[in-house]
């Protein structure tokens, strides 16, 4: 599946993973997927990439699903968090700028796949720019 900046999924592209003690709520491409972003880089992930939706403790599920219509921003900040050497190469070693960048372009994919989750994508924007850059030098683990 390829798509262009800020481009609606036309097809199913991810499925649930039955719970179990490694991925006790996580889910699984069933497509490649290239994805055109707002600087023009192009990620390139094969299927059967793994992720957890939005990272959302599971005791704030009743007030905001890890999965809804924005989650492709949510899987593609997971993707550029996982490829941080190469975004550290795409931004010259900068590493806030790499770690923004991510940020940021959840946020745009979110708010144009999902607006009318606003307040879902505002406050999970602030919180993952507050406390994120702990989560991204993999100091601390992400509660499920």
């Amino acid at each position: 599946m390829k798509l262009h900046y800020l481009e609606k999924p036309t097809q199913i592209w991810f499925e649930k993973i039955p719970k179990s003690k490694e991925f006790p709520r996580h889910w699984i491409t069933t497509l490649d997927i290239e994805v055109a972003l707002s600087d023009s880089y192009v990620l390139k992930v094969a299927k059967g990439a793994i992720f957890d939706g939005a990272s959302i403790p599971k005791v704030l599920w009743w007030l905001f699903k890890p999965v809804d219509e924005g989650v492709l921003g949510d899987w593609i900040h997971d993707e550029l968090w996982k490829d941080k050497q190469g975004q550290f190469e795409h931004f010259n070693y900068q590493v806030f700028k790499a770690r923004k960048f991510a940020d940021e372009e959840r946020l745009k994919w979110r708010t144009a796949l999902a607006p009318k989750k606003k307040i879902k994508n505002w406050i999970t924007h602030k919180v993952i720019r507050l406390i994120g850059g702990v989560f991204y030098s993999n100091q601390l683990n992400i509660p499920t």
